[in-house]
C-alpha cells in the first residue's frame, strides 16, 4: 500500500498520480504518470524487470507530502537526488535521514513501512532505484545485507554522500538515454550496477579513512573548482578554504580524482572554454576571462596544448561541423 499525507488528509497514491502510458515490451515495464494539477505538476516514469525498479521523478506538488509505502517487500534502495531535498524516515533509525542536491543515499529496507517526505514548492529531480530479493541473489550481492564491516547495510547510521563526478556522468546518461526494449533494459540494468559499484566505492574509501570528514573536505574542494572557473586558486588558498594540510589535500584529491588540482582544475577550464566557444559568439578574450585567463595569449596556449588547436581554429572548425 502506498500513500500520501496532506495536511493530516490521507490519500492513495492513485489520487495524486495519473497514469499516462504502461506498456511491456522484451519483459520490462514502463510506466509514465503525471501529477494531479491539484496536488502539483510534473512526470513520474518507473521501468521494472527482474526485481529491478528504476523510479524518475522530477515534480514540484503543492503541499508538504509525507509519501508511506508498505509493500512487504524487502529491498535495496540507492536513491540520487538531482535537485531538490527529501527526508527519509525508516523504523529503525533513530534520526531522520536529510537527503539534500546532488548527494546519494544506499538503504536496506527489510519489510518494513518507509517513509520519504517532501517540501511544497521545490522542484523535486531523484533517480530512486530500489533493488529486490530476486536482483540480489542474481548478481550475488548478498555481503550488502550481512554484518560485514564494510558493506553490511543493517546498521543505522548515515549512508548519505557527495555525488562524485563519475557518478553525475552515469546519472546524466540514465537521465538522456532514449533507448527502447531490450538495450533499455541491458543499459539500466548495467548503470544500476555501475552507480552501486561507485556508491559502495567511496563508501569502501570513507571505512579505510582515518578521518571521515576529509572526504567531505575534498569534494568540497572539487565543488569550489567547479564554481569558480573564472578565478585561478592556489592549493595554499584552497586548503584554507576547507581547513586541510597542503600534502593531505594534493595527496587525496589525487587519490580520489586520479588527477593532480592543477590538472583537474585546467581540465575544467578548457571543457568550459570548449562549450562557450562552440556555443556562444564570445569574443576570445572575454572566454579567457571566464576561465580564468587575464591574458588571452597564455588561454591560447594553454588551450591549444589542450586541445591541439587555438581557440579560433576550434570555433571554426565547429561551426563548420554543424553546416555540414
Amino acid at each position: 500500500m502506498e500513500i500520501a499525507i496532506v495536511n493530516d488528509e490521507t490519500l492513495y497514491l492513485k489520487n495524486i498520480l495519473q497514469l499516462q502510458n504502461k506498456n511491456i515490451n522484451c519483459g520490462i515495464t514502463t510506466c509514465v504518470y503525471t501529477v494531479n494539477p491539484s496536488y502539483g505538476s510534473g512526470i513520474i516514469t518507473s521501468y521494472y524487470f527482474d526485481g529491478l525498479l528504476i523510479t524518475i521523478i522530477n515534480a514540484r506538488f503543492k503541499h508538504d507530502f509525507l509519501f508511506t509505502s508498505n509493500h512487504n517487500l524487502s529491498s535495496l534502495d540507492l536513491s540520487v537526488l538531482i535537485e531538490g531535498e527529501k527526508i527519509i524516515r525508516s523504523l529503525d533509525s533513530k534520526n531522520d535521514l536529510i537527503l539534500e542536491k546532488n548527494e546519494s543515499c544506499l538503504l536496506y529496507s527489510n519489510n518494513e513501512e518507509n517513509k520519504a517526505f517532501f517540501y511544497r514548492d521545490k522542484p523535486i529531480n531523484e533517480i530512486k532505484i530500489s533493488m529486490y530479493d530476486s536482483f540480489i541473489q542474481k548478481h550475488q550481492m548478498q555481503d550488502l545485507l550481512s554484518n560485514n564491516k564494510v558493506f553490511g547495510l543493517k546498521k543505522t547510521e548515515n549512508f548519505t554522500q557527495q555525488l562524485t563526478p563519475n557518478m553525475e556522468k552515469v546519472v546524466n546518461e540514465i537521465l538522456l538515454n532514449s533507448q527502447k526494449g531490450l538495450l533499455k533494459r541491458l543499459f539500466l540494468e548495467s548503470k544500476t550496477l555501475e552507480l552501486l559499484h561507485l556508491q559502495l566505492a567511496v563508501r569502501t574509501e570513507k571505512a579505510s579513512s582515518s578521518n571521515e570528514n576529509i572526504l567531505k573536505k575534498i569534494y568540497k574542494v572539487e565543488a569550489i573548482l567547479q564554481t569558480n572557473l573564472h578565478e585561478q586558486i592556489s592549493i595554499q588558498q584552497l586548503a584554507r578554504k576547507v581547513l586541510l594540510n597542503q600534502n593531505v589535500l594534493k595527496n587525496e584529491f589525487k587519490k580520489l580524482f586520479d588527477e593532480t588540482i592543477f590538472n583537474y582544475s585546467k581540465k575544467l577550464r578548457m571543457e568550459k572554454a570548449k562549450s562557450l566557444l562552440a556555443h556562444t559568439q564570445k569574443p576570445i578574450y572575454e572566454v579567457a576571462d571566464m576561465v580564468g585567463y587575464k591574458n588571452p595569449t597564455h588561454f591560447t596556449a594553454a588551450f591549444k596544448k589542450f586541445e591541439k588547436v587555438t581557440p579560433k581554429e576550434f570555433r571554426k572548425n565547429y561551426s563548420s561541423l554543424l553546416k555540414n
